[in-house]
């Protein structure tokens, strides 16, 4: 049923649903709208079968949700090979007029992976440790990775400590410069280098259970169970120079994990994959270079790098909304954004995307709509 549904799909115009409620991205300087909603789908169920994931079951049944006789089709399909496309289409659709569906329950999941997934891995902000108190990573740099490990626990997820040990602990596991501009920190000179600690995915998902839910569908349970007991601890964080930072909370680049002979390499990909071109900025890596974790004092102790699952998760989210054009709708929100937070309306949707959810959302003040 992958084949089908990634065939019909990706010919979008087949469904032709310009003529339904959507998702639509604005080009600000021809005035032309874009529906992605096809687009978003499709990578969604591309991704996510790389994980074993269930979107594309979930697809399925949400469209076999929208009419009886269409239920009774995906039945059928589910027997048939795919030839074409068309073939699926025409299959999927036999004794049926696609105009006169309602795609209700398919544009909602659609929906719920737009605001839940991409607006929370673009919207990192969130919730934080607490602020500091005189307290900075300068006098804990020196301490072992043991002590540091320890004060990590004791501190809980959110304590007032907890950032500025996780920036010691992943100075001590990848060494005193940025890996992926090979500059030096030096944050204590006037025209110093500052590092910026990142997390591979945002810890501000923390506390959302829709999103949670989200990529448990997308990635599974096994996934989500990683993401919550290393959320915030060094298996999810590194530190970056502020401008790659900036790239990367943009979706830019991603960090592909893959085992080879019983270890783990980090491969920098951009966004989509260009192997051989140089990433943005003052990044000096080129797409399929190795990222060299690990090469601080205590490497091998922190675990020589980020966790696996936890790179390779965010590099497909990434991959999801920058291919399907959901990261520039996000963008523009997040650009237009006035004082009190709230975004101008230019997306045309109420069951795609409503726009109070979004604004509410970004805003960090939403009400979990899928559970009214």
């Amino acid at each position: 049923m992958e084949q089908h549904a990634l065939g019909i799909l990706r010919n979008e115009d087949l469904l032709d649903w310009d003529d339904t409620r959507r998702i639509q991205a604005s080009g600000k300087q021809s005035g032309t709208f874009r529906a992605i909603t096809p687009k978003l789908l499709y990578y969604l169920i591309e991704e996510s079968q790389k994980f074993g994931g269930d979107v594309l079951d979930q697809f399925w049944e949400q469209l076999g949700a929208c009419d009886d006789k269409l239920k009774e089709n995906i039945e059928s399909l589910n027997q048939e090979d795919f030839v074409s496309a068309q073939t699926s289409f025409d299959a999927l659709f036999r004794g049926l007029d696609p105009k006169n569906v309602n795609f209700k329950p398919v544009l909602e999941m659609a929906a719920e992976y737009f605001t839940h997934l991409g607006v929370a891995f673009m919207n990192p902000g969130g919730r934080k440790s607490g602020a500091s108190t005189g307290f900075s990573v300068s006098e804990v740099v020196n301490e072992e990775a043991d002590k540091l490990l320890q004060q990590v626990n004791e501190e809980g997820d959110f304590g007032t400590r907890k950032q500025e040990l996780l920036k010691a602990l992943s100075f001590k596991r990848d060494g005193n410069f940025c890996l992926l501009t090979d500059m030096e920190f030096r944050p204590f000179r006037k025209f110093g280098i500052f590092p910026a600690l990142v997390h591979i995915i945002p810890n501000s998902i923390h506390g959302k259970p829709d999103t949670l839910k989200c990529i448990a569908m997308f990635a599974g349970a096994a996934t989500v169970d990683e993401v919550l007991h290393h959320l915030n601890n060094i298996g999810n964080v590194m530190n970056m120079e502020l401008n790659a930072h900036a790239s990367y909370d943009n979706l830019d680049w991603g960090i592909e994990a893959k085992e080879e002979g019983g270890e783990v390499k980090y491969i920098f990909r951009l966004v989509p994959t260009d192997p051989g071109v140089r990433g943005m900025g003052i990044i000096t890596l080129r797409d399929d270079d190795e990222i060299r974790f690990g090469r601080g004092p205590e490497g091998k102790k922190l675990g020589n790098g980020p966790l696996p699952i936890l790179c390779n998760l965010q590099l497909a989210v990434a991959r999801v909304l920058k291919m399907s054009g959901a990261a520039d709708i996000i963008l523009e929100l997040k650009d237009d954004a006035d004082d009190d937070g709230y975004y101008r309306p230019f997306i045309a949707s109420e069951a795609f995307c409503d726009m109070l959810d979004a604004k509410l959302f970004l805003s960090g003040r939403a009400e979990p709509w899928l559970n009214r």
